[in-house]
């Protein structure tokens, strides 16, 4: 039993190696190491170091360094969290635009909880991601449930309930497996953009292409909104260009941990707001449903500033 611990421990620190070698260093850019990137995230690292520190036989050295490592790894995740917002605090305005974005896990009909919460925080725009093949009387079931909306299904797996004037523009694959959509949305704000996106997780292939693919829908507009389910955790290295031009909302203003998958568990970041530099971000807030979806919903209050 002594040489079974002593070889799973040797394991588990080859692991916590090569994770922290992904996390903070190469990351994402190789495509045979990616999956693995995403499969340690720094949760699940910290998790790690931690049992390394109290694994049986461990030698008292062993132990100080696995939490040494579990500290680090604490500190580089949760440390965001108590630096200060890098813009104050604004009181919402009734001319402040408000968005929902939900992977609500493809139901099998109109999705109950999406009704109660679209009721409950009556958003401006909502932006549904794996829907459900949503038949035409899904559609008048949502717009009878939601009076004022009206709701567009885009093939592939989009649903779009909008309260505000907004029309469809343009819609596609993304590398042939992903899909995106992007509207036009005016009402009491200029006309702008907003994409929505999701992104395939394959497991082999990179997800650079798709992640580039939805950020030229953008059109470097500077008013422009990206949201959706991108299947790619914000540590990766594909969103370095998206920051040369737009902010994620979590890093906009910290509002708690940015991590939105699986069933309430912090994990990884998959579903993402990005903004251009004409929004001010008023409010960020995760919103979890277990019961109704393995991904959390993100409920944004923006302010059009330019």
């Amino acid at each position: 039993m002594s040489i079974l611990l002593h070889r799973a421990g040797r394991a588990g620190w080859l692991l916590l190696a090569a994770g922290l070698l992904l996390q903070f260093g190469l990351k994402d850019r190789l495509p045979g190491l990616a999956l693995l990137f995403y499969a340690l995230p720094k949760p699940c690292l910290l998790a790690l170091a931690a049992v390394l520190a109290l694994w049986p036989g461990a030698t008292g050295c062993r132990r100080l360094a696995a939490l040494a490592v579990a500290v680090a790894i604490g500190l580089s995740w949760l440390g965001p969290l108590l630096e200060p917002s890098p813009t104050p605090a604004t009181a919402p305005r009734a001319d402040d635009l408000r968005l929902l974005v939900w992977n609500v896990a493809r139901p099998q009909g109109p999705h109950a909880g999406l009704i109660e919460l679209v009721r409950a925080r009556q958003p401006h725009l909502v932006a549904v991601i794996e829907p459900g093949r949503v038949e035409p009387d899904w559609l008048r079931a949502y717009e009878q449930a939601l009076p004022g909306y009206r709701a567009d299904w885009m093939p592939r797996g989009l649903l779009w309930l909008s309260r505000v004037p907004s029309r469809y523009r343009e819609r596609g694959k993304l590398e042939g497996a992903g899909a995106y959509a992007r509207f036009e949305v005016s009402g009491p704000w200029p006309a702008f953009p907003v994409v929505v996106a999701d992104v395939f997780a394959h497991l082999l292939h990179s997800r650079r292409g798709q992640l580039q693919e939805v950020l030229a829908q953008a059109q470097d507009r500077r008013d422009a909104l990206v949201v959706g389910d991108l299947n790619t955790p914000l540590e990766s290295v594909f969103f370095e260009p998206w920051r040369a031009h737009y902010r994620n909302v979590f890093e906009a203003r910290p509002s708690g941990l940015a991590e939105t998958w699986p069933l309430g568990l912090p994990l990884l970041s998959l579903d993402q707001v990005w903004v251009g530099p004409d929004w001010q971000v008023i409010g960020v807030e995760k919103v979890w449903r277990v019961r109704d979806s393995d991904h959390a919903a993100l409920w944004v209050v923006l302010r059009r500033s330019g």
